[in-house]
């Protein structure tokens, strides 16, 4: 009997430890998701509303191998800010400070969606499956499921009024003015130049904006360039817009404000980002300096015109100078023809003059030499063979 009772006392504890090294084992492991902003968890977002999804999973041991898995999202456009990877991280207590085996080793991913639609967006389970060591060397295998998030999407406000729907929480403008106004004159042409930031949607989310001509001045032209800034919280927009004004009065003219129309997600309404209408005031045309630049520009005008014409003139006189350069090279004599002159200036024998005819006629005819020798056939065969006989003594040739 007592046998029996200690051995099922045995069982008993063998139970409690496996299910203690179960429990101290799921509590050095757990599973986060947070969304960003985190009123899209409770009040939700709206269509067009960035949200982004950071995914941890913590251990209190290394990693020998994990695996997270990201389930697709309908109704969303998604893109991985970051993919998964492993870190170590500090887990504060609640008065913020740090304790004991508080370093802790995290695998994670942060994954920007944008809904498409307005209703409600389901987020399927995540899964994250892998071995972990802790210290006494031992492995354990796991396998952790994130529970599926439901996230309500609102539709576009019919209290937004503006040409391009746009959600953001911070949107930042500011604009520069070259030359200042304070020095702008009559006649003078101003540059303004407009920067602006927008969190949470893409460059090619974003309007150009708009500035139209009025009384005084007028809008030349204008430059837009945008590029989108890839961070862990997102997406953020940049634009840059230039404008060429005018200024075409010397009274007080004003060049109309700036207005970026968006809708704020956090607090439910719609809000401008804004620059003041910009009065100017312009000062009398300057006669000397505005002769001195009209001089300079018809100067620069001209110099670039008879730049121009010497151009032109350059082409037909290189072209001539070629072919002059072309005739008097075919006209000199080359160094077989002085070498000729020499040998019948010496007034050598009529077999070594002979034999430098025919070599100056070899090197200046090259293949035309055997129209010759045909001529020389049609003078009779008594000539032919006499010419032969000579040419055989001067180069010992045979008669073949």
């Amino acid at each position: 009997m007592i046998r029996v009772f200690l051995c099922c006392l045995g069982l008993c504890l063998l139970d409690v430890a496996a299910v203690a090294q179960q429990t101290d084992e799921a509590d050095r492991r757990w599973f986060n998701v947070t969304l960003d902003p985190p009123f899209a968890a409770t009040r939700g977002t709206y269509v067009g509303g960035q949200i982004v999804l950071h995914v941890q999973f913590i251990s209190s041991d290394p990693f020998k191998r994990v695996r997270l898995e990201l389930p697709a999202i309908e109704g969303v456009r998604s893109t991985i800010l970051a993919r998964p990877h492993t870190r170590q991280v500090e887990i504060l207590d609640d008065d913020g400070y740090s304790t004991l085996g508080s370093q802790k080793y995290s695998h994670e991913t942060r994954l920007v969606i944008v809904p498409d639609r307005s209703g409600t967006i389901l987020v399927p389970p995540i899964t994250v499956t892998g071995i972990s060591e802790p210290g006494s060397g031992r492995s354990f295998e796991f396998e952790e499921v994130y529970p599926e998030q439901t996230i309500l999407v609102h539709p576009e406000s019919p209290e937004f009024v503006g040409n391009a729907w746009i959600v953001s929480r911070d949107v930042k403008i500011e604009e520069s003015w070259s030359p200042e106004i304070d020095d702008v004159r009559n006649g003078d042409t101003v540059r303004r130049t407009v920067a602006l930031s927008v969190a949470g949607v893409t460059a090619d989310d974003l309007p150009e904006l708009v500035l139209n001509s009025s009384s005084g001045h007028r809008v030349l032209s204008t430059e837009v360039s945008a590029e989108t800034e890839k961070t862990d919280d997102g997406f953020i927009a940049h634009l840059e817009q230039s404008w060429d004004i005018y200024v075409e009065t010397e009274d007080i003219t004003h060049i109309d404000g700036i207005r970026f129309p968006y809708w704020n997600p956090e607090r439910g309404v719609p809000e401008d980002a804004t620059l003041l209408p910009q009065r100017i005031e312009p000062l009398k045309r300057d006669a000397v300096a505005l002769r001195q630049t009209l001089r300079e520009e018809a100067l620069a005008g001209h110099q670039a015109r008879r730049l121009g014409l010497l151009g032109l003139l350059l082409v037909p006189l290189a072209a001539l100078a070629s072919a002059i350069a072309l005739v008097l090279w075919r006209a000199l004599p080359t160094r077989t023809d002085l070498r000729f002159w020499r040998a019948a200036k010496r007034g050598a024998d009529p077999l070594r003059f002979y034999a430098s005819f025919l070599s100056w006629g070899r090197h200046t005819f090259r293949q035309r030499t055997p129209v010759g020798q045909q001529q020389v056939q049609m003078l009779g065969a008594r000539a032919a063979d006499q010419v032969g006989r000579l040419h055989r003594s001067i180069f010992g040739l045979s008669r073949d």
